[in-house]
């Protein structure tokens, strides 16, 4: 046995001393003691579950992510976002700041609807 002592003849702790149990065979499949499930008592396999709410929010990055590429793909429509946002008036952009929390609001909202509906049906 190898340890971490100086002195490896003896065990250092009672993790290193302790001794592992050899257990029998559960069954010999002969004796005949083994028992088969029917096809009426097996249970059904449960289907695996869609994670609806991770898709929700999938989609709405998916959507921004393939806006973004869009406008930064072409230099006009890029300097074309550039100027509109540089002449939003302060009213204009806080309502706008306003819509987009209040967006972000309600997907948290849906996806917490879906997910009790997920859970309800479990």
């Amino acid at each position: 046995m190898t340890t971490n002592s100086q002195d490896s003849r003896e065990p250092a702790s009672a993790a290193d001393a302790a001794t592992t149990a050899i257990l029998p065979d559960w069954s010999d499949p002969a004796d005949g003691s083994v028992t088969s499930p029917t096809a009426g008592t097996a249970p059904a396999a449960a289907g695996p579950t869609v994670r609806w709410g991770a898709l929700v929010w999938a989609l709405l990055f998916g959507g921004a992510s393939a806006a973004t590429l869009w406008v930064l793909v072409d230099p006009m429509r890029r300097d074309a976002v550039g100027d509109w946002v540089l002449t939003l008036n302060p009213l204009t952009a806080t309502l706008t700041v306003i819509v987009v929390v209040g967006v972000v609001v309600a997907l948290f909202g849906i996806v917490g609807l879906i997910r009790r509906g997920e859970r309800s049906r479990r």
